[in-house]
């Protein structure tokens, strides 16, 4: 991967299996958090990923020791990737897409652009 890519933050989107991929690398830009939130802005076309609390009950608690395959971790919603695909319907259902985010470090969040996707090949 090129270096200047492995230092910003990458989200995956699995439209078939309904399946969000935070990277590794996002997470340790993030500080390595123990809780995150995922948000989306459907008028700017936003994706944020915020470090959160357990006191947040739309927090999803990340334990960096059962990351799959050790790089990246996983959610799975139906209904949140049913929202992204109204937000965005050029997406291809059955496709799999890779968005490069930045970060705004004293905020804690990543920011990626829902029309900046990258198809790519599902696994």
């Amino acid at each position: 991967m090129d270096k200047t890519l492995s230092c910003q933050p990458i989200l995956s989107i699995d439209l078939k299996k309904n399946r969000i991929r935070v990277h590794k690398v996002t997470l340790e830009l993030l500080g390595n958090p123990e809780y995150i939130l995922l948000m989306v802005n459907p008028h700017s076309k936003v994706i944020a990923l915020r470090c959160s609390a357990p006191e947040d009950y739309l927090a999803h608690r990340v334990d960096m020791e059962l990351l799959t395959d050790g790089n990246c971790y996983e959610l799975y919603s139906q209904t949140f990737i049913n929202r992204l695909c109204k937000v965005n319907s050029d997406w291809k259902r059955n496709k799999c897409y890779r968005i490069y985010g930045h970060l705004a470090r004293q905020n804690s969040v990543a920011c990626f652009r829902m029309e900046d996707v990258t198809p790519i090949n599902s696994d």
